[in-house]
């Protein structure tokens, strides 16, 4: 979650660009990493579940770079309220997330437990996740 914003509430996306951006697509800090497949916005209680399911996967001796930040802002009207009356209190952060986009780069482990972390992490993710090996 960003610290400092100008805005507390965004204005709604006009839908998600499903192009792959070449920037984060590449490695830069790790040897393994794990990458989405497809689009979506994850929520960033999503985000540290991963990352802790991650850390216990990996152990401590291994580095882990998480390189996706939640900075939207997700409103969200309270149950059985009528429409009007304002856009909604603010409810998560979120990241939006693109194909090919990495998620988390981690070094200092074996490509086996990378491997097993990829799957401990594949069922709290709302998308599929794939593995990438830096060459």
């Amino acid at each position: 979650m960003p610290r400092r914003i100008k805005f507390r509430k965004a204005h709604k996306s006009m839908g998600f660009n499903e192009t792959i951006c070449p920037n984060t697509r590449q490695l830069a800090f790790g040897l393994y990493g794990i990458r989405a497949m497809e689009h979506c916005r994850i929520p960033a209680r999503t985000l540290e579940a991963a990352r802790r399911t991650l850390r216990r996967t990996i152990k401590k001796s291994a580095m882990l770079w998480i390189r996706v930040t939640p900075n939207v802002p997700v409103t969200s009207k309270p149950a059985e309220v009528r429409m009007g009356k304002g856009k909604g209190s603010l409810d998560y952060w979120a990241a939006p997330i693109r194909p090919g986009q990495v998620l988390f780069e981690m070094d200092r482990c074996s490509r086996n437990d990378v491997l097993a972390a990829l799957h401990s992490i594949q069922s709290k993710m709302p998308i599929k996740l794939g593995f990438l090996e830096w060459s």
